[in-house]
């Protein structure tokens, strides 16, 4: 009997030991991913402000492009009309 409390409290010690050493490599793996993702978020706001910066002058682009391209077709339909009503006076 007394060999099984020795043997139990030996085992006890040595798990207790183990318990304690992947709680200490634990600690540091988690600093690392914490490292890490601290490193991560910096680099998604660097990489977000470029996309925000490159969305602005795509909009800035495409207003433009859409208002040359109204104007553009508001002169044509000018001068199709402009046709028309000179057929139509001719006409009476």
């Amino acid at each position: 009997m007394d060999f099984l409390l020795i043997l139990l409290t030996v085992f006890g010690i040595i798990l207790l030991i183990t318990l304690i050493v992947l709680c200490v490599r634990l600690n540091f793996t988690l600093n690392k991913v914490d490292n890490l993702l601290t490193d991560l978020t910096k680099k998604m706001e660097t990489v977000n402000n470029v996309f925000d910066v490159v969305n602005k002058v795509s909009n800035s682009v495409s207003i433009v492009n859409d208002r040359f391209f109204d104007m553009a077709i508001s002169f044509i339909a000018n001068l199709f009309s402009k046709r028309k009503k000179k057929n139509n006076e001719e006409e009476f």
